[in-house]
């Protein structure tokens, strides 16, 4: 094998491959040698692939590889990614650092160019935050392109990163309102059913859209999540994590007002006959398909308009089931399975503000368990 080891090169990447394509341009023969492996045993294994990769017409010489054509392979090997992070990481792509970057060899990429990209997107007026994921995107690419000796060094390492000085402060409500709301819009669209089970449940509005009848154990009063409704109105299995597979409690009420709903969806499902969509969805179309995230937020935003509540998100529902929780004692453990959260430190770091009486509740508690009296003589 034509490897190669450069004892007068700098540093621990002193292997390097060179090959003949068999090609003669101006006479002499082509080769292509590729520097910088740390053992023979890389060098080798990488030359192996270019060799592969060259008789079969896609071999692209590093320093002409335009960085859009590399991103479009790295984001190939991101499948382990949720399913939303993955179509948010393609949508940062597409809008934002292709257009601006993509043009750019990835090895001829510099710190000042992501410097210039970062300043594009705040005179856009992102937010900072927004930008830090953004940048993330391009730093986690350029880290694999080292990593995989495409280039020397990631560029990005030299760079500032955006700083969220402020996170968005969470807007919850308190329960007194959130039963008048879920009283004054109850029949108001056949999509209550969503707005009721977030506020419940703390269930993702992708989850909510997925959940199945065959789901929900009516007897043992607890639902089993194990699929999703995406964007596209496509039925995914599984979850955003492994963790968000889960199974929740629900009281009661949430049982009742379920079958409530249950009976709506089967008169719809014997009307229609061979023509319903069986997909054993609790929130459907009237002609049993999975319902778009655009017609949940359209009758969100009717809700609000309607009853003349304070404007937040659908997903802050989510966050008002954690705070009405937090208002019981239920300990951060259970909360952060309920949400289906991959660690409890991410419920903390989340909803630790909403708990400022935790240490003060701790230290009075001990009066009660410790009797002793103190006094003077």
């Amino acid at each position: 094998m034509p490897v190669y080891k450069n004892e007068k090169a700098k540093g621990d990447k002193k292997w390097f491959y060179q090959f003949y394509t068999g090609e003669i341009v101006n006479g002499k023969r082509k080769k292509i040698t590729k520097r910088g492996f740390k053992t023979k045993k890389e060098a080798e294994k990488a030359m192996i692939e270019a060799m592969a990769a060259y008789q079969k017409g896609e071999y692209i010489e590093p320093s002409k590889m335009l960085f859009r054509d590399y991103l479009q392979d790295w984001i190939k090997t991101k499948r382990n990614l949720g399913e939303q992070t993955l179509e948010l990481y393609e949508s940062y792509m597409r809008t934002h650092i292709v257009p601006a970057l993509g043009h750019i060899p990835l090895a001829k990429l510099t710190a000042h160019d992501i410097e210039m990209f970062l300043d594009s997107l705040h005179e856009k007026g992102l937010s900072a935050a927004t930008m830090k994921r953004i940048f993330s995107v391009v730093n986690a690419a350029l880290n694999a392109a080292e990593m995989k000796d495409l280039v020397p060094k990631n560029v990005a390492n030299k760079v500032e990163k955006p700083q969220v000085t402020r996170r968005r402060e969470l807007v919850v409500w308190d329960p007194d309102f959130v039963s008048e709301f879920l009283e004054k819009t109850k029949y108001a669209s056949r999509y209550w059913i969503a707005v009721y089970l977030a506020v419940m449940t703390g269930m993702r509005q992708g989850e909510i859209l997925g959940l199945r009848w065959s789901d929900i154990d009516f007897e043992k009063r607890n639902l089993t999540i194990q699929q999703t409704v995406n964007r596209h109105r496509e039925i995914k299995a599984g979850a955003k994590t492994k963790k968000s597979v889960r199974s929740v409690a629900i009281s009661p009420e949430t049982v009742e007002v379920l079958k409530e709903h249950r009976k709506m969806i089967m008169e719809e499902r014997v009307a229609l006959g061979p023509a319903y969509q069986n997909n054993d969805l609790v929130v459907c179309t009237q002609f049993g398909g999975p319902v778009t995230q655009r017609a949940i937020q359209k009758v969100w935003n009717s809700f609000l308009k309607k009853t003349g509540a304070p404007k937040i998100t659908f997903h802050d529902l989510r966050h008002t089931h954690a705070s009405l929780l937090i208002k019981q004692g239920v300990h951060i453990k259970v909360i952060s399975e309920r949400l289906g959260h991959s660690s409890v430190s991410i419920t903390m770091d989340t909803y630790g503000h909403l708990m400022p009486n935790m240490q003060e509740d701790a230290a009075t508690g001990l009066d009660t368990i410790i009797k002793t009296k103190v006094s003077r003589k």
